[in-house]
């Protein structure tokens, strides 16, 4: 989780693509192996079961055995062996059922495909017979975010915030918590139903890495419980909750040779219901919205119909939880890209608390005019300075960063956020920032 620093006693906590939530493996399955005891059990005789990893140095075997007592039956040697096996070896576990004897590798996946299973007596009037050499069957699976686990945020993100927010609020200083659309192990599968998805159908996976979701109700349903969760951490601290939609919007970019990330399959079937026709492909983001009318009125409205349900949800249990937007120009410098992901019918200064803006792009590549043309969007929308903040990229110490939040601070939003603490730490930028030395006189 990442840390902000803002002026004026704010600190923005963001969770973006991070792991925040919980977690399964899709498709995994341990390895296991069957000993069926048969056949008459022999007073005094002894049963052997060597478990192996040969993939260690030297190759460790564990030897099991029971020696056969008056009385003893199949099933009471089966469960005899689950019994040591289940003792407290921390590399196998076993289950009994009648006569068989399941033993399952702890080790997850296809790792434990590798352990070896000998058992002896193999003839005679009493036998263990292993199903193979190995255990088998097992299956690494896919890591994804549960999209049903209550609550969302998973135990170490709840109380790492819970404890930085009430430490934030002990020192009397405010937060704004951040979600983006990312989520590193989203379900990428057509079936979950949250991928924004290109032309081709592929779905739009991100270098962070993460996948961008869509705006789906299946998206909604997880993202809503997500930020209400954040609410309720928020206010455990003792904290007005502030929720921040951080970049909450289509993808910028166009995949190669298919086109823009519009294509999931809810936003296709909406599209085709309100217009009775199909989503036309647009391939680029240098794309004429003027060819694109009906496309260019609907996909906004997806993005605000989301937000606007996000709030609902999370003031029927806090009504006095803040909202703010994050928007970046930069990445939204085409005209379709400001067409399609700022809705500006639900996007208002009646409905946020702020607009914030962010342009990295523009502080990386040093040019002060367009961080300026930046952080003016907010006030173009119709945002008082009281409601506006921006965001400045602080991770390279070379650019014009310092005179940015200058800038920002000239146009009297009401706070300047720094991104992110821990690079403000590990760089050694002091505290408080420098004033500019630069001043102005008259003479005449």
């Amino acid at each position: 989780l990442i840390g902000a620093l803002g002026f004026h006693g704010r600190i923005n906590h963001y969770a973006g693509a991070l792991w925040f939530y919980e977690l399964l493996r899709a498709g995994h399955q341990y390895a296991s192996a069957t000993v069926q005891f048969a056949g008459t059990p022999q007073f005094s005789a002894v049963t052997t079961i060597q478990i192996g990893w040969p993939d260690q140095t030297p190759a460790q075997y564990l030897t099991l055995s029971h020696v056969t007592m008056i009385g003893d039956t199949l099933e009471s040697i089966a469960k005899a062996f689950e019994l040591e096996i289940n003792r407290g070896y921390t590399g196998i576990r076993a289950e009994v059922q009648g006569s068989t004897l399941t033993i399952y590798a702890r080790a997850m996946g296809a790792e434990g495909n590798t352990i070896i299973v000998l058992t002896d007596p193999a003839s005679g009037p009493f036998t263990a017979h292993a199903s193979g050499n190995t255990l088998s069957g097992g299956t690494d699976g896919d890591w994804r975010v549960d999209l049903e686990a209550m609550p969302r945020l998973n135990r170490a993100a709840r109380d790492w915030s819970l404890a930085f927010f009430r430490a934030l609020n002990g020192y009397g200083l405010d937060a704004v918590a951040s979600f983006s659309m990312e989520l590193q192990h989203g379900d990428p599968a057509p079936g979950a139903g949250i991928a924004q998805r290109y032309p081709s159908g592929a779905p739009v996976l991100l270098t962070t890495p993460a996948l961008q979701t869509n705006f789906s109700p299946q998206s909604l349903a997880f993202w809503r419980q997500v930020y209400l969760d954040m609410a309720d951490v928020m206010s455990a601290a003792g904290l007005r909750p502030y929720l921040q939609f951080g970049e909450v919007q289509w993808w910028y970019f166009a995949s190669e040779g298919s086109g823009m990330p519009y294509y999931d399959q809810y936003t296709k079937d909406q599209f085709r219901s309100a217009y009775g026709r199909d989503l036309q492909v647009i391939a680029d983001p240098s794309a004429d919205p003027a060819l694109y009318p009906g496309e260019v009125q609907f996909l906004p409205g997806l993005i605000g119909a989301f937000t606007d349900a996000v709030m609902t949800f999370v003031r029927a249990t806090h009504s006095n939880c803040r909202f703010e937007v994050l928007y970046p120009p930069d990445v939204n410098h085409t005209a379709l890209n400001r067409a399609v992901n700022f809705p500006q019918t639900h996007w208002t200064a009646e409905t946020l608390d702020c607009l914030k803006t962010e342009s990295f792009s523009y502080t990386l590549s040093r040019d002060l005019n367009l961080s300026r043309a930046s952080m003016l969007f907010s006030a173009d929308q119709g945002f008082p300075n009281h409601q506006r903040n921006h965001l400045v990229g602080i991770s390279d110490a070379t650019t014009a960063w310092q005179k940015e939040v200058g800038l920002a601070r000239s146009e009297g939003v009401e706070a300047v956020v720094l991104f992110a603490l821990d690079q403000l730490c590990l760089i050694g930028y002091p505290c408080p920032l420098p004033e500019s030395t630069r001043r102005s006189t008259f003479q005449g």
